[in-house]
């Protein structure tokens, strides 16, 4: 079985994230200023660059240690 990677992580607890503050991927998109495509390749590849980690932990208020790298 394949160890889940940081940055498939990443991209679980961005969903998680996206869905506790109870707004749609196209929202998300518009926040981080991204396309919606983006959005879902993050999700479902996973986030592998730390500026993209702060990009979102700033947008969404967030500790990016906390929210995206803590077990």
């Amino acid at each position: 079985m394949e160890k889940e990677t940081l940055a498939k992580q990443a991209g679980k607890r961005f969903k998680e994230l996206i869905r506790k503050r109870k707004i749609t991927q196209e929202k998300a998109a518009s926040m981080l200023s991204v396309d919606e495509k983006t959005i879902r390749r993050w999700i479902k590849d996973g986030i592998d660059r730390l500026s993209t980690l702060e990009l979102i932990a700033e947008k969404f208020d967030v500790d990016v240690i906390e929210t995206f790298l803590e077990s």
